[in-house]
């Protein structure tokens, strides 16, 4: 089943980032790869499983992506000075479109709204570098993931079979009366309400 697809304009405002005390925003560092790799892969693990080492997913999904600079594109939400959230944005090739990937926060730290900033730094980071929107994947087997995207201001996309009926179904889960949803292309396909 293909997963959910959201979009965030970049004409809409971000609002500042305030941190709460004790956090800060790191890069992936090459020469702290040792810490770091096992980090990420402990953030989104998260949420998905794998067999693969931690060196081996790393390099699969973020290393093997051309359009992936893991000292640029790969953010770290550290507590103490100690990693508990990561996620990585990147611009599509030669499309513009800006991607928020691979977000994930430790299960210690779940729960705390904390996802809401690594949304924050994806939005403000690719406004900054100039993408008409920003796009992202997700499944329903992540509400939280979902509704943090939905309270960031992305919007829902019909690309695929049966999307307006699961985003229905979506809208219910959280009370939400109605939302704007985008054809692929970004423009507006229609406004969908939430499944009686």
């Amino acid at each position: 089943m293909a997963q959910l697809k959201m979009y965030w304009f970049a004409k809409n405002d971000v609002p500042e980032i305030e941190l709460p005390e004790g956090y800060e925003f790191t890069h992936f560092a090459e020469k702290n790869r040792d810490i770091d790799i096992p980090d990420w892969n402990e953030c989104i693990r998260t949420w998905t499983e794998s067999d693969e080492t931690d060196e081996q997913r790393f390099t699969q999904e973020i290393y093997n992506f051309k359009d992936i600079v893991p000292e640029r594109d790969v953010w770290f939400l550290d507590h103490n000075g100690r990693h508990v959230g990561t996620v990585t944005n990147f611009i599509w090739g030669e499309t513009g479109v800006g991607d928020m990937h691979w977000v994930g926060i430790k299960k210690e730290y779940r729960g705390k709204g904390l996802s809401k900033y690594l949304s924050l730094i994806v939005q403000k980071t690719l406004k900054e570098r100039g993408v008409e929107y920003v796009s992202l994947t997700t499944g329903e087997n992540r509400p939280w993931a979902v509704k943090s995207y939905l309270t960031a201001g992305f919007l829902p996309v019909e690309y695929d079979e049966g999307m307006v009926e699961r985003w229905e179904n979506v809208l219910k889960m959280f009370n939400i009366d109605s939302v704007q949803m985008l054809n692929e292309d970004a423009t507006p396909f229609k406004v969908i309400y939430k499944a009686e």
